[in-house]
């Protein structure tokens, strides 16, 4: 029998499934490390010049932004987040150099002037995006590119967190909601980046493997504050939202690796393409 969970479930076709209902504060603080530890990772691949324009697509809650404006200065640089808790959370680090606007990755070209910025850069966002909205997405990153300028972004790729992924749709399948919709197919996206006009340099599209430290109380944070958004997006009422963090959190042993570890095994989808000059 479907739990009161599935009973308040809201039918939507999973190509149009909303932007999740983030808890800016809890996710900064239970899985912004996470991402935090690979920044230099992800900046040692397209170091950032002094005097850059650079739009940031999902800005989140904004503290990678506001390195991205540290960096630039004096370039501009604007965050763009179309959660409004998200967006909130990341204008408390706005000021000098950098703006934080509110609206969705596909209309950045409608908040952003033409062709006036040099990078645009996006971190774990696009897998969170229907199948159907990358082209949006890659067109508008296009759209405000200064000719020669670079898209530089990095989300979940094919494989990633299998034990995570295992236990989402184990409860999806429980409670009557829809199962991960999978990650962003690296050749899918490729001709996607072509048709929007990208340049693609070798390795310009990638998939990278990386092993992410977990204790078990971490593993609980990352994945009652951001994974399971899978499935509350699509519940109706807070109760049942709440029910659902307390059932992933209370499968968290699932997680445990043949070593005994909470790591978890991420697969990383790198793009670094460019505007033709």
């Amino acid at each position: 029998m479907p739990s009161e969970a599935a009973a308040n479930t809201v039918p939507m076709p999973p190509s149009s499934a909303p932007a999740p209902l983030w808890n800016a504060a809890e996710y900064a603080e239970k899985c912004g490390q996470t991402h935090r530890a690979f920044d230099d990772w992800f900046l040692r691949r397209h170091p950032l010049q002094q005097g850059d324009d650079v739009v940031d697509l999902g800005c989140g809650t904004g503290e990678f932004t506001a390195r991205l404006a540290r960096l630039a200065a004096p370039g501009r640089v604007t965050g763009i987040d179309v959660d409004p808790a998200m967006a909130e959370a990341a204008r408390l680090q706005e000021g000098g150099n950098l703006t934080i606007l509110q609206g969705s990755a596909e209309e950045a070209d409608a908040l952003v002037p033409p062709g006036s910025v040099d990078l645009v850069v996006s971190r774990a966002v696009l897998h969170w995006l229907p199948a159907v909205a990358l082209p949006g997405v890659f067109a508008a990153a296009f759209a405000i590119l200064r000719p020669g300028g670079w898209f530089h972004a990095e989300c979940g790729g094919m494989g990633q967190a299998p034990a995570l992924i295992t236990v989402i749709d184990a409860l999806a399948h429980q409670h009557g909601l829809p199962e991960w919709p999978g990650f962003p197919h690296t050749g899918v996206v490729y001709e996607q980046l072509e048709q929007a006009g990208f340049a693609i340099p070798e390795e310009g599209v990638r998939t990278i493997a990386q092993r992410r430290p977990f204790t078990r109380e971490g593993a609980i944070g990352y994945f009652t504050a951001a994974a399971v958004n899978a499935l509350t997006r699509h519940v109706a009422d807070e109760a049942g939202r709440q029910e659902l963090i307390r059932e992933a959190a209370a499968r968290v042993d699932e997680l445990r690796r043949f070593d005994g570890s909470f790591d978890q095994t991420f697969v990383r989808l790198e793009l670094l393409v460019q505007r033709p000059a």
